[in-house]
């Protein structure tokens, strides 16, 4: 296994957002179904010998599993907390055909990769300039590769809608009062754009798309709930830090007052965008 190089490579402003939420980001991130991976190998006609890019990709909850299926990843992210929890997380499954690589959707053209089947994109994607990380993956795809973007609909802002989400909304407004609209602030520069995937997509080389969705359905107990809150880049680095015990106890005894059996049942649906180019 490559372990994480540390090369100058200038990273996004984007990535402290993340700062210290890697473990948590490790733990409570879900992965994703078999059935994702089974439609990335078929639709892609991929094999060992297949380049493969999952570009920001986090603690590796794409790029693991395609390892363990014997596929060699090149795994980007401008996140060295991110990447070395990933590089942990696979020695510790003894998974081996990964290559961490410190770089971003702006420094892929001197990463030295090799022609590329897919690249894939979790919830990364929203964080890149799209277009112009689009018209740089066409140098690097060959003629039959393609894009795969994952994503899936349990984002925070999501959460603050579930039957729980009223428990974390109030909890985080009790705590951080005037401050709680850092979330709305860091939202707005965060998201520096409005159109959907789809429309990026195709305005792009990669024009024709397939779309395919997989419902999911599990119970998540009050520990799973506090991890993901803690997880996002949304969060405030203050509930992190010195007060992180106190969001705890808080939200759990508000958890378990709108649901004594501390389980809460959860649907949401992972959505797979596959962008080739026009045949």
């Amino acid at each position: 296994m490559t372990a994480p190089p540390g090369n100058p490579l200038s990273a996004p402003k984007k990535s402290s957002f993340f700062r210290g939420k890697a473990g948590y980001y490790a733990r409570y991130r879900k992965g994703y179904p078999a059935a994702v991976f089974d439609a990335l190998v078929s639709r892609f006609s991929l094999s060992p010998a297949s380049g493969i890019l999952d570009l920001g990709c986090g603690t590796g909850n794409v790029a693991i599993p395609l390892a363990k299926r014997g596929f060699h990843v090149y795994a980007v992210d401008p996140d060295p907390e991110m990447r070395n929890e990933g590089c942990r997380r696979a020695a510790s499954g003894h998974i081996t055909g990964i290559s961490w690589l410190d770089g971003a959707d702006s420094t892929l053209g001197v990463l030295g990769l090799p022609p590329l089947r897919l690249c894939i994109m979790g919830l990364s994607f929203h964080w890149m300039d799209r277009p112009r990380v689009l018209l740089t993956l066409d140098t690097l795809i060959e003629p039959e590769g393609g894009i795969a973007c994952i994503s899936r609909n349990d984002s925070f802002f999501s959460h603050l809608k579930r039957g729980w989400g009223g428990a974390v909304k109030e909890v985080l407004q009790e705590m951080l009062g005037d401050a709680w609209d850092y979330s709305g602030r860091l939202k707005k520069k965060a998201d520096n754009h409005d159109d959907r995937h789809e429309e990026v997509f195709l305005q792009s080389p990669f024009s024709q798309l397939e779309t395919v969705t997989f419902p999911v359905r599990e119970i998540l107990t009050i520990d799973e709930i506090i991890g993901y809150q803690l997880s996002t880049s949304y969060i405030d680095p203050v509930i992190i830090g010195e007060r992180n015990a106190e969001f705890r106890a808080r939200l759990t005894n508000s958890l378990l007052a709108m649901e004594p059996s501390a389980r809460f049942p959860d649907e949401s649906t992972i959505e797979l965008i596959i962008a080739r180019r026009p045949q």
